[in-house]
């Protein structure tokens, strides 16, 4: 849905079902005015299908009815706010999308490299990609450049260099968080927020240093996801640890002197903290099992099927009702008496999937 509706007919704010209207059971990519969902099983397909909804690239408009479209065994989409440019299969290949001469056209990347995971920051046309054997790997779209590999490196200094294997990376507006086999994460990118999780509100603006986050070492990080100027990690124990811009409550922590976060002082959280669920949520049978980001809104799923919400909220993004348009500081659940299996958060907007 669009950051500006036209009315408030345009928002739902409740949960609703359009597996009939999409026909799909997945989401793949979302971003503010666009949507990439797998289809459900065809008869006679040979592989799993798209479709798409919202504002469409080649036609230049928002459609009125979802868009069948031709991209089969997706893994992940990767894309900015101006959309989609580009895919990972399951097979660990790398695609491109070529929207010139209106005609809109899949190309092979040509990279020999297999790929894992991929991610790509939202402003701008900066890849990151993960290969098969662990390394962090970058370029950009705009100027055509190749991968390079992003060196680890021990302190500021550069005076050693270490390996790290790597198997998820997540991007926000304009920084980037990397998760390691062992569960350590590193970030990079603007800290103006703190949402890079060292404490301070700096940036490393060389985006070949990731720093480890050390207020997480001990703990063993199995998820990390990014929104535009937050981030948030699950520990192997179950837990939910938030840093970043507080503004609107996108971090589900009250802050210091519970103001509502009027003082911008105390809206930055530059070191992650453990969210504790309140209100309906009874923390100690909280166990997180995923948690994806939106702009300003934060979403997770436990492990015994509820979806959580907390941020803003103006656009429906938490699923809490036409009351509930505004900020949220803690976590609320959302579709009730639901067994939700998977989410996935656009910039505005949030999707989950729930057993029939």
């Amino acid at each position: 849905m669009h950051t500006n509706p036209e009315s408030q007919d345009a928002i739902i704010s409740k949960a609703i079902d359009i597996t009939e209207i999409t026909n799909c059971n997945k989401i793949i990519w979302a971003n503010f005015s666009s949507t990439l969902g797998e289809m459900r099983d065809v008869q006679g397909d040979d592989g799993k299908s798209s479709i798409l909804w919202g504002f469409c690239q080649i036609l230049n408009e928002v459609t009125t009815s979802p868009i069948f479209k031709p991209f089969k065994n997706l893994k992940k989409c990767f894309g900015d706010d101006d959309g989609i440019q580009g895919f990972l299969d399951f097979d660990g290949n790398l695609y491109y999308l070529n929207l010139n001469s209106n005609q809109e056209e899949i190309i092979d990347s040509n990279l020999t490299t297999k790929f894992i995971d991929i991610a790509q920051f939202w402003t701008g046309k900066d890849v990151i990609g993960i290969t098969e054997d662990g390394k962090l790997m970058k370029w950009n779209l705009r100027n055509n450049s190749t991968p390079e590999e992003i060196i680890i490196q021990s302190d500021e200094e550069g005076d050693e260099v270490i390996e790290k294997f790597f198997i998820n990376v997540a991007c926000g507006e304009n920084h980037c968080l990397a998760l390691t086999r062992d569960g350590e994460v590193f970030s990079w990118g603007s800290g103006r927020y703190g949402q890079l999780g060292h404490g301070n509100l700096n940036s490393l603006d060389k985006s070949d240093k990731p720093k480890v986050i050390e207020f997480l070492q001990g703990l063993k990080i199995t998820s990390i996801a990014c929104g535009a100027w937050h981030s948030a990690v699950i520990s192997d124990s179950g837990d939910l640890y938030t840093f970043g811009w507080n503004n609107l409550g996108r971090l589900g922590i009250s802050p210091p002197g519970n103001n509502n976060g009027n003082n911008e002082n105390t809206l930055n959280s530059a070191e992650p903290s453990l969210v504790e669920f309140q209100g309906d949520c009874d923390d100690d049978f909280i166990n997180v099992v995923k948690v994806a980001c939106g702009s300003a809104h934060t979403v997770v799923l436990t492990d015994d099927n509820n979806l959580l919400t907390c941020g803003w909220g103006k656009y429906g993004q938490q699923g809490q009702g036409p009351e509930n348009l505004s900020e949220n500081y803690s976590f609320t659940s959302v579709i009730e008496g639901k067994k939700v299996i998977d989410c996935y958060c656009g910039r505005w907007n949030t999707f989950a999937i729930v057993l029939e």
